[in-house]
């Protein structure tokens, strides 16, 4: 069970993604942001191929696997840009625990239509059950976020519509991984996938002149968003040598990951100063129980 050493290691990578991503976005543009993070991103997983020896494989791809990756690389751009306006526009003790309940409940959702046998351990009546509770669970938790004023000021809604939408780009760009793509090395994936993103940036910073921010933003911000990108580098090599053993379970890959968000919440109360501990405890208890009804389901 390999796997789940290597979804470990991506939880506590995402989790310093999300809190520097949070501190890089305070001065920088989203556009901006995602140019600068996607360069760092593309060299880190280079430099991680070249560790594992895999640079002579970054491009004996075929032409269906270009073209998943091509897929792959469009879905992220999406994901990422629509991710850089949520988390400008949110409050992080929303945001970390919504993003960490919408992406297991649609990357579930999705896995569920296409490979239902093996998120419920083989369909058994008993596992379907725990599964559909723990969905149950998860979509709660997500309610709970969006009608809690506490947490979500009603004058700050915009960015819900912009995480789910990352969201559900995320998911299916997982799926595709899952599917299509778990003969390629993990380092090799992230390259390409980044890569695309970076010429996407690129492209869109070029036309709306957001480029000529790169100059302007503080040497702090820099920092932010390169351990940002170092720690992005590292969740996706990670998350997807655990997608990769043909033995795992996609729901408990998902729920390993996903339990970030309660690092990325711990931070928020001695960081950020966050003040709705009630709240933010009603809302790991809601998710984390999700989650286990997740796991069992793909256990038992």
């Amino acid at each position: 069970m390999e796997y789940i050493l290597f979804a470990f290691l991506a939880l506590l990578a995402s989790a310093g993604n999300t809190i520097f991503n949070r501190l890089g976005s305070n001065h920088v543009s989203s556009l901006t942001n995602a140019v600068i993070k996607s360069f760092f991103i593309v060299v880190a997983c280079f430099f991680i191929s070249l560790s594992f020896g895999h640079v002579p494989t970054l491009y004996a791809l075929s032409l269906e696997q270009w073209l998943w990756i091509l897929l792959v690389g469009g879905l992220t751009a999406i994901d990422w840009i629509f991710y850089f306006f949520a988390i400008k526009r949110s409050h992080l003790e929303a945001f970390a625990p919504f993003c960490a309940a919408g992406i297991l409940f649609m990357s579930n959702t999705v896995f569920s239509i296409f490979t239902f046998g093996l998120v419920t351990n083989g369909g058994k009546p008993l596992n379907v059950v725990f599964y559909f509770v723990g969905l149950a669970f998860l979509l709660a938790s997500l309610l709970y976020i969006l009608l809690n004023k506490k947490i979500n000021p009603s004058s700050k809604k915009l960015w819900v519509l912009y995480a789910s939408i990352s969201v559900i780009s995320f998911a299916f760009a997982i799926l595709i991984v899952k599917l299509k793509l778990s003969d390629i090395p993990a380092d090799v994936i992230s390259f390409h996938q980044i890569s695309i993103v970076f010429v996407i940036m690129l492209i869109a910073s070029l036309v709306t002149m957001r480029i000529k921010e790169v100059a302007l933003i503080k040497p702090i911000d820099h920092l932010y968003i390169f351990l940002g990108a170092v720690f992005n580098a590292l969740m996706m090599v990670f998350r997807y040598m655990a997608f990769s053993y043909s033995n795992s379970i996609p729901a408990i890959v998902n729920v390993i990951i996903g339990l970030d968000f309660i690092l990325v919440s711990i931070a928020t109360i001695f960081f950020f100063k966050a003040k709705n501990k009630l709240q933010l405890g009603i809302i790991i208890a809601l998710v984390v129980t999700g989650m286990v009804f997740d796991v069992v389901a793909g256990l038992i």
